[in-house]
């Protein structure tokens, strides 16, 4: 069970509001349960029209063309994590989408998360996040936030940190070469297939004629719904395999370094059997340096009084030139 965390750069204001209308529901979403719209949770702004209004209240006046305006974050946890799939998180992740709002916040600033909401209306629960770019000292840079792998790394490390670890959720496999998905494929992913439309005669004979009735058009949105989710399987399987050859990779890895270490600890125990082999020879050998030694005392001392021997005789006094003193 995995802590799941997508981003998505907009560069422009349109972009951000076809997210926003599905994030907002003010558009029909196939893969939402209408019955359960009304359990979603909202931080912020609740409309699209107010999500565009904060938002260009919060860039700066003058920027780049081609600058990131917002970033869209998707916060969620694999599917079986949920109770509804039999995992050990309820539907507001028992916590887990407010430590994400929480970190969100510590990451960016309360200012420049413009909105948040929790979907409970599809298969998995999830967080979507509309945050502005902007660094402490006012400048518009998702590079900051998002660039490169480095950086990327960086934050999976400290999402995990914050929010995966606390819950018994893993991180992704690091060095992983899985393709990250768009946040628009990975809702599709979320979701299960719906039973198809039935079509009868008066709609094959309405298309024919050349108007589709309001049961091919649903129809025709459900196919393409499963094709998409089809799509999103197949990337699936291509991450999994993926994070299975990374995992080979690293077991690969750590026997490489397991035997390097073993080889490392052979050579330390040689080293160290050859130094008490070199100690208990020195240990032996001791009686014999102490006896060397006192001999070459014992020498030296018979050497000394030679000495003295050889330079009195040399001297010689006579009694007349001894002064004698009363």
């Amino acid at each position: 069970m995995f802590a799941i965390i997508r981003t998505q750069k907009h560069k422009t204001i349109a972009a951000v509001a076809r997210s926003a209308r599905h994030t907002f529901r003010e558009q029909p979403t196939l893969n939402a349960d209408d019955a359960k719209i009304s359990r979603n949770r909202f931080s912020g702004n609740r409309s699209t029209k107010d999500l565009l209004s904060s938002l260009s209240d919060r860039l700066p006046v003058t920027r780049r063309k081609d600058a990131v305006l917002c970033i869209e974050y998707l916060i969620t946890a694999s599917p079986e994590a949920f109770s509804r799939h039999g995992g050990h998180l309820d539907d507001l992740g028992s916590g887990y989408f407010a430590d994400a709002l929480a970190w969100l916040r510590s990451r960016h600033g309360q200012d420049n998360i413009l909105s948040a909401a929790v979907h409970l209306d599809e298969t998995t629960p999830h967080l979507v996040a509309y945050v502005v770019p902007l660094t402490r000292d006012g400048r518009l840079s998702a590079r900051d936030f998002l660039g490169g792998p480095k950086v990327m790394r960086a934050m999976q490390d400290s999402f995990y940190s914050a929010c995966g670890l606390p819950y018994g959720l893993l991180r992704g496999v690091q060095g992983s070469k899985a393709c990250h998905t768009k946040v628009s494929q990975f809702y599709t992913a979320l979701q299960e297939h719906v039973p198809l439309v039935k079509l009868v005669t008066r709609d094959y004979v309405a298309k024919t004629l050349g108007y589709e009735t309001e049961a091919w058009k649903e129809a025709q949105a459900q196919v393409k719904q499963i094709a998409q989710q089809a799509t999103a399987d197949a990337l699936q399987r291509k991450a999994v395999h993926s994070r299975t050859q990374a995992l080979a990779d690293a077991e690969a890895q750590a026997r490489r370094t397991a035997s390097q270490l073993q080889q490392r600890a052979q050579k330390q125990e040689k080293r160290d059997l050859s130094l008490r082999q070199r100690e208990q020879a020195v240990a032996r050998r001791e009686p014999e340096l102490d006896i060397a030694i006192a001999r070459a005392e014992s020498l030296e001392r018979l050497w000394g009084e030679r000495e003295r021997r050889e330079i009195s005789e040399q001297c010689h006094y006579s009694p007349r030139l001894v002064p004698r003193y009363p």
